[in-house]
């Protein structure tokens, strides 16, 4: 029975029985009434209209009257005609159907008849009428129960054809709900809702089986990738059941994932991994998250090892699962026990090896520190220590003084003498002036005959002025060295924090110009003053102007001969810069070289003037004259690693062999980094490429080491040919520079050569070449080739050729 009232079929016939008996009810009770009141009225229209019949028959008629027959026709069962005297209270008018209990419907109706008053009495029988109402009502019955039956039966021969294609459907929605979603929907209906439902479970069913094949795929992939992956992983569910085991997983355990699924995830673990267990009444197990952690495993058999695992727990609607993800680390943690063996030994040696070090280490500390000569604090310690005054300075608001001291006459001794006259000066120097000044204060050399002395605190500039004047009366008294006696005045410059400066950078600039304007002044010691600095602001505006004259062609070269002074003839020329300055007028180098050294311009100068004369003596060469070029080099040029393969370059372009191209370079630009100028000289001679030394006696370089240059000639400089026809301190470094040179076997070049005489003074020391004003000024080209076609004094090597010569393309 329950089956039955589940059944689709049977609740809608169920249901359209229970519709149409309620239909046929509600009209069988809304209709009843109504027929029943309408047999009533016909009723009581009918007894009326035939009484009045009655009665006008009577009134058209004489008596006798025969009254009693009418009794028994119809539904008549009274009938009596009385005088109006005569009537009686006891037969009364009926108002309504029904209002009298004997079932009788009675009518009294007045007439005149003969010129008599009479009354008409007449009583009809309600019985038929309430037997036709009573039949009515069976009838209706029987009707609405006929018409059940004939729905019931409608149903039962409808509904099974109705019904078969949803069953269908049904059928098939459930073996699709089952897992078979293969089995394509087919419904042969002509119902169009059927149709569609139909359709609509088709595409489902497709999606269903689309999603069912990438599902299928996606799980095979995420299947290949666990037991490929060198991790283990385990899926545990909320009862600390294991899921999923993957191939790494048993490897790493030994175990099986048939052997391991369903059962307890603290088999695998030495210490339980779950603390709370289901088995004993608890809702779920209680499993830890943990980022990555060591613990310990345990394998089949029941050894245990160590292994890192990271537990994770993932909540989806279908419940939560953890994740355990973990590896064998048994080797790491071997690995790590022979590392901290080896570290501990290595640990043990290195403490051993600190000690035995860090007495090496405080002695080459100080030699980083200090200078080698004099013990005392060098530049980049003292730079450490200024910068700490200024900022205690500016801390604690009090004023300090920096200064700059630089030594007079020292290169003449260093230069007479040798170093290491110079030496043990420096030494001396650097006892007296410690021994005049406080303990707070420091010393250093700066290099060369240059010091440095900071006074951390003053508290006026009187105090600086003391301590000035202290350092130079110590260096009044003559030095004693090897039984000699010699006098060495200082010059000082003094900077005042925070007046002239408020960092170590300024403050070290602004005491060297007042040093400077002190030597110039021939004073002792002397202030810094911004009216006599020459270089801050304007310097600054040089410096963007001389980038642009780079940009602008407003430098050009001029060419001073060098001549052979025992042949008479023009060997050479000097390459000058000339700046063309559209303000200024023309700069000489000694105006701009400097700036273009501190501010990495020099390099473009260089290849400028390099490039410059080479085409010039190329075009030269053209012309059939033979000359040697001498193009001059600065300190930061040799540091350039290009600087070779660049000149290589323009000698190919220029097509002007090696042996023609003289480069000179100053003593002071060699002594900054000897061992990387011993290289890049090297490689420049190994060229072919003429080198020689410029500026000889104004550096403080060694002649140990000088003799190991691979130099060709030696430049004296021209502040001492200058004055030795006059000053015999002059002559006496002129001279003993020339024979230097002829010992060492070099060339000798004496620049400054302005006069007559110190051309004749230097050919009878035997001198090889000169330069100077005497012999001629510096020239454009075309001027230098009309002079060497002209003058008369100096002979030139101008050899017409046929051909010209062209540059390569580079």
């Amino acid at each position: 029975m329950k089956s039955f009232f589940n059944n689709f079929t049977s609740r809608m016939f169920l249901g359209e029985l229970a519709v149409h008996a309620l239909l046929a009810s509600a009209l069988f009770f809304l209709a009843l009434p109504l027929l029943k009141q309408e047999y009533q009225n016909q009723f009581i229209e009918q007894a009326q209209q035939t009484s009045k019949g009655i009665a006008t028959l009577l009134q058209n008629s004489s008596p006798p009257y025969h009254l009693e027959s009418l009794v028994g026709h119809g539904d008549i069962v009274h009938a009596r005609l009385i005088s109006a005297d005569r009537a009686s209270g006891s037969f009364k008018h009926d108002l309504a159907y029904g209002s009298d209990n004997n079932h009788r419907y009675q009518i009294v109706t007045p007439l005149r008849t003969a010129g008599e008053q009479l009354i008409l009495e007449l009583g009809y029988d309600e019985t038929p009428t309430e037997q036709r109402i009573t039949n009515a009502f069976h009838f209706g019955i029987y009707l609405a129960i006929g018409y059940v039956v004939l729905a019931m039966l409608g149903i039962a021969l409808l509904g099974s054809q109705l019904t078969r294609p949803l069953r269908h459907l049904r059928q098939t929605a459930l073996n699709i709900a089952a897992g078979q979603p293969m089995e394509q929907i087919n419904t042969d209906t002509e119902i169009t809702e059927v149709k569609e439902l139909a359709n609509s479970l088709e595409r489902m069913r497709n999606r269903l089986v689309t999603q069912r094949e990438d599902l299928a795929i996606r799980e095979a992939r995420v299947s290949a990738v666990m037991d490929n992956i060198a991790d283990g992983l385990i899926t545990i569910n909320e009862l600390g059941q294991i899921q999923s085991f993957n191939l790494a997983a048993e490897r790493i355990f030994n175990h099986s994932a048939n052997e391991m699924v369903g059962n307890s995830v603290n088999a695998l673990f030495a210490a339980p991994l779950i603390s709370r267990n289901p088995d004993n009444g608890e809702a779920r197990a209680t499993i830890e998250q943990h980022a990555p952690y060591e613990t310990l495993g345990r394998r089949k058999d029941g050894s245990t090892f160590h292994m890192e695992a990271s537990i994770s727990e993932i909540c989806e609607l279908a419940g939560c699962i953890s994740i355990v993800i973990c590896r064998d680390i048994s080797a790491q943690k071997q690995a790590e026990l022979e590392i901290k063996s080896l570290k501990d030994d290595l640990e043990q040696r290195v403490v051993k090896r600190t000690l035995e070090l860090a007495s090496v280490n405080k002695e080459l500390q100080h030699q980083a520190l200090h200078d080698a000569l004099t013990s005392l604090p060098n530049r980049v310690l003292m730079q450490d220590r200024l910068q700490q005054a200024t900022r205690a300075a500016k801390r604690e608001g009090h004023s300090l003084a920096l200064m700059i001291t630089d030594l007079d006459r020292f290169k003449e001794i260093n230069d007479t003498l040798g170093h290491h006259y110079g030496d043990l000066l420096l030494q001396q120097v650097a006892g007296r002036v410690r021994s005049a000044l406080r303990d707070s204060d420091t010393v250093a050399r700066l290099g060369g005959d240059e010091f440095a002395v900071l006074l951390p605190t003053i508290q006026s500039e009187e105090q600086a002025t003391q301590a000035a004047i202290k350092i130079a009366t110590a260096m009044d008294a003559p030095f004693i060295l090897e039984n000699q006696s010699f006098h060495v005045g200082i010059s000082i410059g003094i900077a005042i924090y925070p007046k002239d400066g408020d960092n170590s950078a300024h403050l070290m600039r602004r005491a060297d110009v007042a040093m400077y304007v002190a030597k110039r002044a021939q004073s002792s010691y002397a202030f810094y003053n911004p009216e006599q600095d020459q270089h801050s602001a304007s310097r600054l505006a040089l410096v963007g102007e001389l980038r642009r004259a780079l940009e602008q062609n407003q430098l050009v070269v001029h060419y001073q001969p060098t001549v052979d002074i025992k042949q008479r003839l023009v060997v050479g020329v000097e390459a000058l810069l000339r700046w063309q300055h559209p303000v200024r007028g023309t700069l000489q180098p000694s105006e701009f070289i400097p700036l273009a050294e501190q501010t990495g311009l020099i390099k473009g100068l260089t290849l400028f003037v390099l490039n410059e004369s080479l085409q010039q003596l190329h075009q030269w060469q053209a012309k059939g004259v033979q000359l040697r070029m001498a193009v001059n080099l600065s300190a930061r040029n040799l540091n350039d690693p290009d600087l070779v393969k660049q000149i290589d370059g323009l000698l190919n372009h220029w097509q002007v062999l090696p042996e023609q191209l003289q480069l000179d370079i100053t003593e002071s630009a060699i002594m900054e980094d000897p061992a990387r100028a011993m290289s890049t000289l090297s490689r420049i001679y190994a060229m072919g490429i003429k080198l020689s030394i410029d500026d000889f006696g104004t550096g403080y370089s060694s002649l140990a080491y000088l003799k190991q240059l691979p130099v060709h000639e030696i430049k004296i400089d021209r502040s001492f040919v200058e004055g030795m026809v006059s000053n015999n301190e002059d002559r006496v470094i002129v001279r003993s520079t020339v024979d230097l040179a002829f010992n060492m076997g070099h060339r000798v070049i004496a620049e400054g050569v302005n006069s007559k005489e110190t051309l004749a003074l230097l050919a009878s020391m035997g001198c090889d070449h000169a330069q100077g004003f005497f012999i001629s000024k510096p020239l454009h080209g075309s001027e230098l080739y009309q002079w060497l076609k002209t003058n008369t004094e100096w002979r030139a090597d101008i050899k017409p050729r046929n051909t010209r010569l062209e540059p390569e393309t580079v």
